[in-house]
């Protein structure tokens, strides 16, 4: 026998140890990372005073309004209307909602009793607010 068929591993003991330290350390960098991460999405959007939500939706055989509440501190303006995902024609060229209140959008359209809709309405920031509602 050599010298090196002699020589032992590193002992079991001390390889456990060094596992569960490992283990530890990479807990505590997943632990800040999470934790970091959701507190930020929830004081992001539990703080915000500010928003925008599609409030109701009217619909006759013709035409949709879609009343859009808006808590932002500036008007915001629909550019476009997407009806299940198919662009529409808004009754004026551009909808503005005032600030700090709700407004209208009127959606020309065909539209049938018992159907359901998507709604997709696209802002001028290139936001957009989805909703569902029947006839």
């Amino acid at each position: 026998m050599s010298a090196l068929d002699n020589r032992k591993a590193v002992s079991g003991v001390f390889s456990v140890l060094l596992l569960v330290i490992i283990t530890f350390v990479v807990g505590i960098f997943l632990y800040s990372f999470t934790m970091g991460t959701f507190s930020n999405l929830t004081s992001s959007s539990s703080n915000s005073p500010f928003s925008l939500r599609i409030e109701n939706v009217n619909i006759n055989d013709t035409c949709m309004t879609i009343y859009i509440g808006n808590t932002f501190n500036h008007d915001v303006t629909v550019t476009r209307v997407y009806i299940n995902n198919q662009p529409t024609q808004i009754l004026s060229s551009t909808a503005t909602i005032l600030r700090e209140s709700t407004g209208e959008v009127q959606v020309l359209g065909t539209y049938a009793v018992g159907n359901a809709y998507d709604i997709k309405v696209i802002l001028d920031s290139g936001n957009s607010l989805v909703t569902y509602a029947r006839y």
